[in-house]
């Protein structure tokens, strides 16, 4: 399976956006605790893929697994060390002509 382009990614964001139930947005940017929440919930799902995941027998096992499940913890914890970079800088303004948003609530 390719991997979807930057474009078809963005375009299901924005789709998911129109289809949120956001009702104040404000609630969700950095330096929000939605930010927070955010946040906390990546650095779980990193923890959980550290201990639980790539501990997991089967997936020592089996070297493409294993390389998998490094990806994904690789992924989320570039994706936590995102948004702590953005959060911790707290409010920002959007740039001129962007969609609002960057949130899934």
């Amino acid at each position: 399976m390719a991997a979807p382009s930057s474009s078809d990614i963005e375009n299901e964001r924005l789709a998911a956006l129109q289809e949120a139930d956001i009702n104040d947005p404000e609630k969700f940017k950095p330096g929000s605790y939605g930010c927070h929440e955010a946040l906390h919930v990546t650095s779980m799902l990193t923890e959980i893929t550290s201990t639980q995941l790539l501990a997991h027998p089967t997936i020592l096992l089996d070297s493409d697994f294993y390389r998998r499940a490094n990806d994904i913890h690789a992924a989320l914890f570039d994706l936590y060390q995102a948004i702590g970079e953005k959060h911790l800088a707290g409010p920002a303004e959007e740039p001129a002509g962007s969609q609002q948003g960057d949130t899934h609530r």
